[in-house]
């Protein structure tokens, strides 16, 4: 019989809603009582129009990489692509070679048929980039297209440059801070009575302490990664343990350290 570890803990989940379900799932196997909050919700581009110009060019075989830094990337293109461009969508692998920063977004191309020539073991741009020395030597002269959201660091783009890459960015999709908290979850978190609280990017740390406020500080917080660390620490909030691994499985065993 499995040992429910993490049983009379109440967590809170932080992803928008339409991704908490595999965390949530999880975090209940091991007995947890889950509450969720989204910290930023997401939205598709104002106009299509920069991502249709970008499929072009990979149909016209201008693009040598296409990289999906997250699964919404992946979602967001793809279902573009189902709407707007099926006969592309069939020969996508065929006209660029397709990288994916981390396992789950691995995992979402797969769900659309789509496999990733390459994953970095290190779930990050930096570790996609050193990914990308090791297979190619340089970059140099290669042009790579890059789908992001309308936020985040510049990591992926500012290093291949560096390298003599040629970089496209384009925006897949928009994310935005959810301002005004669950009333039920606000009250659970100033009573003490959320036990840890789940950080699944930089973005949602800042949206989460702002949301929040002081009352974030009455739980431990668990980051996906160290970047996400970092974001939580530099708006005031001490964090109890850090994902080995920026998948489902890294976080349930952070959130169990955390709550040791």
């Amino acid at each position: 019989m499995t040992t429910k570890r993490l049983l009379g803990k109440t967590a809170l989940v932080t992803r928008p809603r339409e991704q908490a379900r595999e965390i949530q799932e999880a975090l209940e196997a091991q007995g947890a009582t889950v509450a969720l909050q989204p910290a930023i919700e997401i939205l598709s581009p104002d106009s299509w129009t920069d991502v249709d110009a970008s499929l072009k060019l990979v149909a016209e075989r201008k693009i040598n990489w296409t990289i999906f830094s997250s699964a919404n990337g992946v979602r967001f293109v793809c279902d573009r692509l189902d709407a707007a461009f099926p006969e592309l969508k069939r020969s996508f692998a065929e006209l660029t070679q397709i990288a994916a920063v981390g396992a789950a977004t691995a995992n979402a191309l797969r769900l659309y048929g789509l496999e990733a020539a390459l994953t970095p073991a290190q779930f990050d741009a930096d570790g996609l980039v050193d990914a990308f020395v090791e297979r190619l030597g340089s970059p140099s002269g290669l042009t790579f297209l890059s789908f992001r959201a309308s936020r985040g660091r510049k990591t992926l783009t500012e290093r291949l440059t560096a390298l003599g890459a040629n970089v496209l960015e384009t925006v897949a999709y928009r994310s935005a801070d959810v301002k005004t908290p669950d009333p039920a979850v606000l009250d659970a978190l100033q009573s003490g009575k959320i036990d840890v609280a789940i950080a699944s990017s930089s973005a949602s740390a800042r949206s989460l302490a702002e949301m929040f406020g002081d009352a974030a500080k009455k739980t431990r917080w668990v980051a996906i990664s160290p970047l996400t660390a970092d974001a939580l620490r530099q708006n005031g909030l001490d964090v109890a343990a850090i994902a080995a691994e920026s998948t489902v499985e890294g976080l349930v065993e952070a959130v169990v350290q955390a709550t040791r």
